[in-house]
């Protein structure tokens, strides 16, 4: 539980009470609840046939790689921030001088 973000515990609350009513309110008992973005940090939640997402890999979309390949971009920064939440640590690099390669 020490690395899980708050957006996910509350997401993953909503997703099983959402379940819970589509199950008894709507009479739907087949299907995966799914957490669809509606806004720049909104979600909705929809029943969507297991089909559709039972063993489906979602790929990252090529704007969030920078042209070097090599590092995501501001846009995957954007996208991932809501995601991460407010419990994430802050974490910093060390600047360091290159040292020298001895071996070959």
């Amino acid at each position: 539980m020490g690395c899980v973000s708050d957006s996910d515990q509350q997401e993953a609350r909503e997703a099983g009470e959402k379940a819970v009513q589509f199950a008894l309110g709507l009479g739907c008992s087949e299907g995966s609840v799914t957490i669809h973005r509606t806004g720049n940090y909104a979600v909705d939640y929809k029943l969507t046939p297991i089909g559709k997402v039972a063993g489906k890999t979602k790929v990252m979309p090529a704007e969030f790689i920078n042209e070097a390949g090599n590092h995501v971009t501001e846009a995957f920064k954007a996208y991932a921030r809501p995601l991460i939440g407010s419990s994430f640590p802050n974490v910093a690099r060390l600047r360091v001088p290159m040292v020298a390669k001895l071996a070959k």
